[in-house]
């Protein structure tokens, strides 16, 4: 019998965070693999595969170094923690701040009222982010006293976080190189003949192909569990973190934002799936980063554009979550009302090469990069006017680092401008940018150049369709009036034919079968 039980979250798996008891003798640690949760989406597979076998590597690595460990399935995680302590005859309960709402929700209203139950924050000294909730809103507050706009910036954000932290500054606290960002110098093609080094791969081991042979029979489920290659315990996330910062830091900078057919993982970390199950720490994240920048093995651009990602967007994404939930799942700014085309689930259904290739790594991996998830699946959604929440489930069950906390804010405020509450227009863009930064036009049976007419690319209509359409909103962002103007050249005839084009493209948009399951509260 014991008087605590420690609850570890899915997404708490760090030896080094309060939820673990310092020793052995503490306390009993329990663990619970949520019916609830499980079945709220359908979820990818994969994703699947790589929470259940972290959870069940962590646990036998705490057994083994002496922990009593009771994992179990539980109707809910609530449920799940309730029975535990009755099994132990606990009455306290130490876990952490649970990192989505309605979790956090669950814990927080009287659900375990006959337990005392410590929570832990999960940002700040002992968390898992850099900055705790309270510490959040405290840089929103001062921000909201400077500015009488309510948009929060993230780039100030960013500022903030690496004097905060003292990262990339000289002596006099000002910026190393005398930038704050080079993000300009981020945005290059990738050349023809490039290669990236090979992505790691971890040959599932006899827990993870157990748990593969389970998921791989659930029904109602995405994707498929063949080819799994993600980190499942701590070890195999730091390998992934030292091949990055060895092996493709140096060039990730510069490619960043490129796209190339066929290849789903070119230079990028990789780490997102670790960061966001705790096997890794932000700070020793950037720590590496920086260290092989001292050495002179990664330029600054690449350095400074993978540390703004943690420190900045990470940080920032997190925060804005908590400041707008729960309204920020029906958010809907520019009232988008269009079902998901059913070519997200089945990618083989669109001809679009750009959206066909994307999607389809996200069927094939449950990852697509940044420049893929907000400029080619993001920007779709937002041209075609799909409704907000609707993308964001997507995104949700899809991809293996995908949690409501990041996706949502995401979805909402950067891809589909649904939230201003950072973001003062919408990241729309004509086939021009995919054609700049990517390979895919060249074999897309769409021509690139073709506003209207036989294959003529759909960005290209579907962007001043959504331009046009949104007039009224966006007219005044002086980022847009030569838009408008180069609108205003066009005769009627042109401007109807991009009106009755787009029209007839969304009519025939396919929307995706009915049927997936999608419960947002569930815990």
């Amino acid at each position: 019998m014991s008087d605590t039980i420690y609850f570890v979250g899915p997404w708490d798996l760090a030896r080094e965070l309060p939820c673990v008891p310092a020793d052995p003798d503490q306390g009993v640690v329990v663990m619970i693999e949520s019916v609830a949760k499980g079945k709220a989406l359908p979820w990818h597979r994969q994703k699947l595969v790589l929470v259940l076998s972290a959870i069940r590597h962590f646990a036998a690595e705490l057994e083994a170094a002496g922990y009593t460990v009771d994992l179990a399935q539980a109707p809910s995680y609530v449920e799940g923690i309730r029975a535990a302590a009755a099994r132990h005859g606990a009455k306290r309960v130490v876990a952490m701040r649970p990192r989505e709402w309605s979790l956090d929700q669950a814990l927080t209203q009287e659900a375990l009222e006959e337990l005392e139950l410590v929570l832990h924050p999960s940002g700040g000294e002992g968390g898992h982010f850099l900055l705790s909730r309270e510490e959040w809103f405290g840089w929103v507050g001062q921000q909201r006293k400077k500015n009488a706009t309510k948009t929060l910036r993230m780039d100030t954000f960013y500022r903030w976080m690496r004097k905060r932290l003292g990262l990339l500054l000289d002596g006099e606290g000002k910026p190393v190189g005398g930038k704050w960002s080079y993000d300009a110098e981020n945005r290059k093609s990738i050349p023809k003949g490039v290669q990236p080094p090979p992505a790691p791969y971890f040959e599932p081991d006899e827990l993870t192909r157990e748990v593969m042979s389970q998921v791989a029979g659930w029904r109602d489920r995405w994707g498929s569990v063949e080819g799994f290659r993600w980190p499942v315990t701590r070890a195999q996330a730091l390998e992934v973190l030292d091949g990055f910062v060895s092996e493709r830091l140096g060039e990730f900078g510069d490619y960043q934002d490129g796209m190339r057919g066929g290849d789903a993982f070119l230079w990028h970390s990789l780490i997102s799936s670790s960061l966001n199950l705790s096997l890794l720490h932000p700070r020793e994240v950037v720590e590496e980063a920086l260290a092989a920048y001292e050495r002179g093995d990664a330029p600054l651009n690449a350095v400074e554009g993978f540390v703004r990602q943690v420190i900045g967007w990470r940080e920032f994404i997190r925060g804005v979550y908590w400041l707008r939930m729960p309204e920020l799942r029906s958010a809907n700014l520019l009232d988008a009302r269009r079902p998901l085309p059913r070519f997200y689930w089945e990618p083989e259904r669109t001809d679009m090469a750009c959206l066909r290739d994307a999607a389809g790594s996200v069927l094939e991996h449950g990852y697509a990069h940044h420049i893929q998830r907000l400029m080619v699946l993001g920007n779709f959604a937002l041209l075609a006017e799909v409704e907000p929440i609707q993308l964001s489930h997507w995104f949700w069950a899809g991809f293996v680092d995908a949690y409501e906390w990041v996706e949502l804010p995401n979805v909402a405020g950067m891809a589909l401008y649904a939230d201003d509450t950072f973001t003062t227009k919408p990241y729309a863009a004509s086939a021009s940018y995919v054609n700049k930064m990517s390979d895919y036009c060249k074999g897309c049976r769409y021509a690139v150049s073709k506003r209207t007419g036989e294959n003529a690319c759909p960005f290209n209509f579907l962007f001043w369709n959504f331009m046009a359409r949104h007039r009224e909103r966006l007219s005044d962002n002086f980022r847009l009036k030569m838009l408008y103007k180069t609108w205003d050249r066009w005769d009627d005839e042109e401007r109807d034919t991009i009106r009755a084009q787009a029209a007839a493209f969304l009519d025939e948009l396919e929307p995706a079968e009915q049927g997936w399951s999608f419960e947002d509260d569930a815990c």
